[in-house]
């Protein structure tokens, strides 16, 4: 039993200090910058980037604030090829750009894209309830 939790832990913190990496870099900050956000030393940073050590809850919170990533994806979603896949012309791919300004303008791409995704959602149901048959 405690075997099957360490594995399941394993892999869901699988991409975290990858990711943590890869997001640091996207956004130009050093790991001492990212480890005084986090009140944490940079050796810190660096121990959760090589998988030495790993961030408790409440840092995590702060690092998927930070970024504004959910939790799930910055653990179990390798953030490389997510960007690899848009890069290809994936439209379903997130991308996660840090860069100052225009964060207005990213608030505004995000909600007319989950607006789009109602109207296709509704789109969709239509025409699966135009195939059922009529109960009488």
């Amino acid at each position: 039993m405690v075997l099957i939790f360490l594995a399941y832990n394993y892999i869901a913190m699988h991409f975290l200090g990858k990711n943590l990496r890869y997001l640091r870099k996207q956004s130009s900050k050093t790991q001492s910058e990212i480890a005084s956000l986090i009140k944490k030393g940079q050796t810190t940073v660096g121990n959760w980037e090589n998988g030495i050590s790993e961030p408790n809850l409440e840092e995590l919170l702060i690092i998927s604030n930070y970024f504004d990533i959910p939790l799930d994806t910055l653990l179990k979603v390798d953030l490389s090829e997510v960007n690899v896949f848009q890069r290809q012309g994936n439209p379903n791919a997130t991308v996660y750009d840090q860069s100052e300004g225009e964060t207005s303008q990213v608030r505004e791409d995000k909600l007319s894209y989950v607006i789009q995704e109602i109207k296709s959602l509704r789109e969709e149901m239509g025409r699966i309830n135009a195939r059922l048959p009529e109960s009488k």
